[in-house]
């Protein structure tokens, strides 16, 4: 049989950290929780002989533990509440007028087609809610049907078909409080199986386990946030020049000591946030004994600038250098990258939502095919051996667009794999294993870059991300300056100060995250925009309430629209229902 080109597929899981005291503002990681992370596992059940591999950030694992099993507050109280979750379980007759507003607003945050109209009822609830005056158009009775509905919105499809589940979808309507219950211990079940689940799965071999950087900032910028030019060459930079590769240590160096203690799977791979990677977060990644690493086939291409490069006896062309895994020398030692084919990956992430399964993935399997022919053709059938094509994305976010929760598509897609025998699933260290290591192309240089058009303009440039680095960099150096007069200290006084000084680099570690700047700037929308800018806010101020220290008045002014003629200070509040879908990340 001829050999089979191998494909290494990632499902990248994250969620930003939405915690604020003792309260998630935002419910994602436990919607998510309930509709994919369980059910992205459960298809590798259905699919034995499928491999692949999955990274969990932190930040989200984190968020999950706490839903789980809640810390206590210091006060002896509840410990972390979500408050929109929690308004699914509270009785109808306790509502108060603010709560039966909140879950106007809040509960059908969903996308329109694909989980709401799927429910004769849930529309009906839909269409009631718009226009003036609809608090008098909703009764008791809707209110429960109302919790019960966005719940089962945000219910993954596998568990749909499991009790109780099934029974509640199948009556539709007439929900008790009772009903209300059972779907809150249920979903709380399906929550608590998710970390084993992924633990048995990697135990078994099936799938491997990566991680990000804790609360997955982009690190070349964390480094040197000059690194943008590398891809930018006229980019309008901050008015300070940031530069904190300590922070990216720590970083990494958490996010490995939380893996241990929580999951307790080895880790030999990196997803680096939004793919961001430099000459120097690659040698920090390899530092911290990663053995490889990930980005973009376009961040290759910047950094091959068109170049042949050997691997072996063989010259890989640039159009096809995407389809190896390459050798990159650092100041740590080597290291090994491989490049998401973007079309591949995207096809999944955006084109075939709208597409019949089978078209979709007879669609991806002649492209993958093509892939290995032109490869056969161009270097002959041995170029399999160090060959392979890397198909990473988002594991949470297309689903809702997809029918029924991507279920046909993902069983297609895993059946097809399996079974077409030109077609190898294999995780990254599978592909490694498999490989000589010293037929892989090395790379001569690289240029820093993420997997959004091979540069930083995302989260750098725009006078709001600036805005928000200044703001970075003034509280960073707010903790090295105490840092520095806690090294005089002795004895009790130093242990304090020392103390004071972890309380706030655990909250500036928060801030360095990446989805703050997500939404800074033009080029992304979201509803919830002011309570991403009111977070990260909120925990630079908290870096220097935990310093002791004056916090800044411009903490205390929105960086959303500050920048634009007619800005208007941003409304801190719930959030609001779209009906188009849910443009969350």
């Amino acid at each position: 049989m001829s050999n089979p080109i191998k494909l290494c597929l990632l499902w990248h899981q994250h969620q930003p950290y939405y915690r604020a005291g003792n309260e998630f503002l935002m419910p994602w990681a436990w919607l998510h929780a309930t509709k994919d992370y369980l059910e992205m596992a459960e298809h590798f059940e259905r699919h034995p002989a499928m491999h692949a591999t999955i990274n969990l950030v932190p930040s989200l694992l984190k968020q999950l533990e706490e839903y789980i099993s809640p810390p206590p507050s210091p006060g002896g109280g509840r410990g972390v509440v979500d408050p929109v979750i929690a308004l699914m379980s509270k009785p109808a007759n306790k509502l108060t007028a603010s709560e039966k507003e909140q879950m106007l607003d809040n509960f059908y945050y969903a996308h329109r087609e694909r989980l709401i109209e799927r429910s004769p009822r849930y529309k009906e609830l839909f269409e009631a809610a718009q226009g003036p005056n609809r608090e008098k158009r909703f009764a008791l009775p809707d209110y429960r049907d109302l919790a019960v509905h966005y719940s089962l919105a945000w219910t993954g499809e596998i568990a749909r078909g499991r009790e109780p589940f099934r029974s509640l979808i199948e009556r539709d309507r007439d929900f008790s409080e009772e009903d209300k219950q059972t779907l809150a211990r249920a979903q709380m079940e399906n929550v608590r199986r998710i970390v084993p689940l992924h633990q048995e799965l990697a135990k078994r071999g099936q799938i491997e386990l990566a991680t990000s950087p804790f609360y997955h900032p982009i690190l070349p910028l964390l480094i040197d946030t000059d690194t943008a030019r590398e891809a930018m060459l006229d980019v309008e930079l901050p008015k300070n020049r940031f530069r904190a590769p300590p922070e990216v240590e720590n970083q990494i160096e958490q996010a490995q000591k939380y893996f241990a203690e929580k999951v307790g799977s080895n880790l030999n791979g990196m997803w680096p946030s939004e793919g961001s990677l430099s000459t120097e977060a690659l040698s920090l990644i390899r530092k911290k004994g990663f053995e490889w690493t990930a980005s973009d086939e376009s961040v290759l291409a910047n950094s091959l600038a068109g170049t042949t490069i050997p691997a072996g006896e063989k010259q890989i062309r640039p159009e096809h250098a995407r389809f190896f895994p390459w050798r990159f020398d650092t100041a740590s030692g080597e290291i090994t990258i491989f490049f998401r084919d973007h079309g591949l990956s995207d096809d999944i992430g955006f084109r075939y939502q709208d597409w019949n399964a089978e078209d979709a993935c007879n669609h991806f399997l002649h492209n993958v095919l093509h892939i290995r022919s032109e490869l056969i053709s161009a270097y002959g059938e041995e170029i399999l051996e160090i060959a392979c094509i890397s198909v990473i994305l988002d594991g949470e976010n297309c689903w809702e667009y997809y029918p029924n929760n991507g279920l046909e598509f993902l069983d297609k897609f895993y059946s097809m794999l399996t079974t077409t025998p030109e077609i190898l699933p294999v995780t990254f260290s599978e592909m490694l294993a498999s490989a000589k290591r010293e037929n892989l192309p090395l790379l001569p240089s690289f240029v820093a870059g993420s997997w959004i058009n091979a540069n930083f303009s995302i989260w750098i440039g725009h006078p709001e991300d600036n805005a928000a680095w200044d703001a970075l960099f003034a509280t960073y150096m707010a903790v090295e300056k105490k840092r520095a007069k806690a090294e005089q200290l002795n004895g009790a006084d130093r242990a304090e100060a020392f103390a004071r000084i972890a309380e706030a680099r655990a909250e500036l570690m928060v801030a360095e995250g990446s989805d703050w700047c997500w939404w800074y700037g033009d080029e992304h929308f979201s509803a919830q925009k002011d309570v991403f800018d009111e977070l990260y806010r909120m925990h630079l101020r908290e870096v220097y309430r935990a310093l002791d220290l004056p916090v800044p008045e411009d903490l205390s002014i929105p960086i959303a629209g500050r920048f634009s003629e007619n800005a208007q200070p941003a409304k801190y509040g719930a959030m609001q229902p779209v009906s188009s879908g849910a443009l969350v990340k």
